[in-house]
This record gives C-alpha cells, sequence and structure tokens, in this order.
C-alpha cells in the first residue's frame, strides 16, 4: 500500500486576524460561520489563529459569507489547499481508496 503524505501548508501572516476582523465586522460568532460554511467552530478558530489553511471550498464560502476586503479575499485564495478535508479526491470519488 501506497501512503502519500500532503505537505501542511501554513497560512500567509495576517491573513488569520483579517478573518477574525471580518467576522468580528459582520456580527457572527465563530460557531454562526462554522455552521454557515458547513464546518466546526474549532477549524474556524484554527483559521483565524494562522494555524490551518483553508480548503478551496471552505475559503470561497468565506468570501462569500464575510465579503472580507479584496487583499484578504485574494489570500483566502492564494492559501486555500485543493486536497484539503471534503475537497481530497478520495472524498469525492474521483480516487480509488488504497486496499489495505
Amino acid at each position: 500500500m501506497q501512503t502519500t503524505v500532503r505537505e501542511r501548508r501554513v497560512p500567509p501572516a495576517g491573513l488569520g486576524e483579517a478573518l477574525r476582523q471580518a467576522r468580528e465586522s459582520a456580527g457572527l460568532s465563530q460557531g454562526d460561520v462554522a455552521a454557515a460554511v458547513g464546518v466546526r467552530p474549532d477549524y474556524v478558530s484554527k483559521l483565524e489563529r494562522g494555524l490551518r489553511c483553508p480548503s478551496v471550498s471552505v475559503a470561497s464560502a468565506l468570501v462569500r459569507m464575510l465579503h472580507p476586503s479584496g487583499q484578504v479575499a485574494e489570500a483566502l485564495a492564494v492559501a486555500a489547499v485543493p486536497d484539503a478535508g471534503r475537497d481530497h479526491p478520495a472524498r469525492r470519488g474521483e480516487m480509488p481508496c488504497a486496499a489495505a
């Protein structure tokens, strides 16, 4: 069985703080954002603390929901990881699971 280890990316400096500010400006809690985007509140917390990069779908949902500045929206797009979480090809059924 071949195992693929993906490299964990580090989000751009300041992105987490900018997301937090956009969320607070919208008057939303981390729980509100998490429920609307379809993730857990602790994931939103990790994004805001600069510990995780969002998946492409989460980054897109955050932009639609929070309407951040152009610079923040661009930073989200750059930081987005196409193989993270639910965007991973194996979860979309595009990649066969490895046999045990």
